[in-house]
């Protein structure tokens, strides 16, 4: 069998028709039972239908609604999963801005030291006395 076969659309049944709620036309849950129970009531009586189609047709039916219970499951699951990524994109934006903005307050100390040391040296080198500069150190305390 090739691959292409089995993309086309037109091999694909299309199982009932399309409602507002079942966009794709898809065998729901409601549409199975509806089908099963107008099967059941127009049944030859002379012949009705074996035990064995009967359960396999039950058993169908629980098997579609235990697939619908499982994906509405992922979906809030996924819905869950999206909250926390969002959650955590803001915590760690917050952590950055918080990074940077300590890192902007040691290169201003920095920079207020460096001002200090140079006119320290110049003072010595000019052999100079050298006046009490402000230490940036003592005036954060």
């Amino acid at each position: 069998m090739n691959i292409n076969e089995i993309q086309q659309p037109s091999k694909v049944r299309e199982y009932g028709a399309a409602r507002p709620g079942n966009t794709m036309g898809d065998l729901d849950k409601d549409a199975f039972l509806r089908l099963l129970t107008t099967q059941l009531s127009n049944q030859d009586p002379l012949n009705p239908t074996e035990d064995r189609e009967f359960i396999a047709q039950m058993a169908q039916f629980s098997s579609l609604e235990q697939m619908q219970n499982l994906n509405d499951t992922f979906k809030t699951e996924i819905k869950g999963i999206k909250e926390t990524q969002e959650s955590l994109v803001e915590h760690l934006t917050a952590m950055n801005n918080n990074m940077v903005g300590s890192q902007s307050d040691v290169v201003n100390q920095l920079g207020r030291i460096n001002t200090s040391l140079t006119a320290l040296i110049e003072g010595l080198k000019n052999n100079s006395t050298v006046e009490k500069t402000n230490n940036p150190v003592e005036e954060q305390e």
